[in-house]
């Protein structure tokens, strides 16, 4: 199975936008458009739980995710999902809902989307995962504060959405053993990673970011792409080389995140 994590899905220039995580929406659109003209069979977390207790799925089965719950994921990215009948996941910090991304540097924070409009794309078929309550790195907590992180955040996103919440990623994708058992005793059927997988409750995902092409996107879907990556960390020049082999996409000069969602 491939599981894939995007951030948010909006135009928005580099100098708001430094780590890449924001995809331009007809790029989204046309990656989606990819997965399925490729046949690739997009899973909902359910499937995907069944999935990791020894259910069947698809070969070319894909997970679509996102994490934060900026607000051009309920814009953008939900509305495209809807029109081509593809479910996905969505990760929010409990403590931020409605807010901003108060964990990144002020002239980087981008507007979250509302309960109202979690409860929103939640009806539209997208599920709600938790992904602590504040995006903090769990791994420097304690007990008590990750106890917070973990199954207080769980409860107050049932509340607000209404429905179950089945999955958690960890910020910064970060994890330790200790992290791992108390997300697993908490509940959750399973729980995701990025690059640093461990197998049961730190599933890896595989990032897309606003440099992908269309050709860059179609490497990142191949089984051996995860592997490639953590080698191509351990030589930052090798992975540079890579990415100049391959192309980036353009970033935008201005953006419309601001006119749509700074005033929030």
């Amino acid at each position: 199975m491939r599981v894939l994590m995007y951030h948010g899905i909006e135009r928005v220039s580099s100098a708001r936008d430094p780590y890449g995580m924001f995809v331009a929406p007809d790029a989204f659109r046309q990656q989606v458009e990819h997965l399925l003209e490729a046949g690739y069979v997009p899973i909902d977390e359910t499937t995907y739980a069944a999935a990791l207790r020894g259910a069947d799925v698809p070969r070319k089965a894909v997970l679509i995710t996102f994490d934060d719950g900026y607000v051009g994921v309920g814009e953008h990215a939900a509305p495209i999902l809807v029109s081509l009948g593809v479910p996905s996941v969505l990760y929010v910090p409990a403590g931020l809902v409605g807010g901003r991304s108060d964990w990144l540097a002020a002239r980087y924070r981008h507007p979250l989307l509302s309960a109202a409009e979690l409860r929103e794309v939640s009806a539209a078929g997208m599920a709600i995962g938790a992904h602590g309550f504040d995006h903090a790195d769990l791994t420097r907590l304690g007990d008590a504060d990750l106890r917070r992180q973990v199954v207080e955040t769980r409860a107050e996103l049932a509340r607000v959405v209404g429905r179950p919440v089945r999955s958690f990623a960890f910020p910064y994708g970060a994890h330790d053993a200790r992290v791992r058992l108390a997300v697993e005793r908490a509940g959750y059927d399973h729980a995701f990673a990025v690059h640093d997988a461990v197998p049961g409750f730190a599933n890896g995902r595989v990032d897309v970011n606003a440099t992908d092409t269309l050709r860059s996107f179609r490497i990142k879907l191949h089984r051996h792409y995860p592997r490639a990556r953590l080698a191509t960390d351990r030589v930052p020049l090798l992975r540079r080389k890579a990415h100049d082999l391959v192309g980036r996409a353009p970033r935008v000069e201005c953006d419309t995140h601001e006119s749509t969602g700074g005033a929030r």
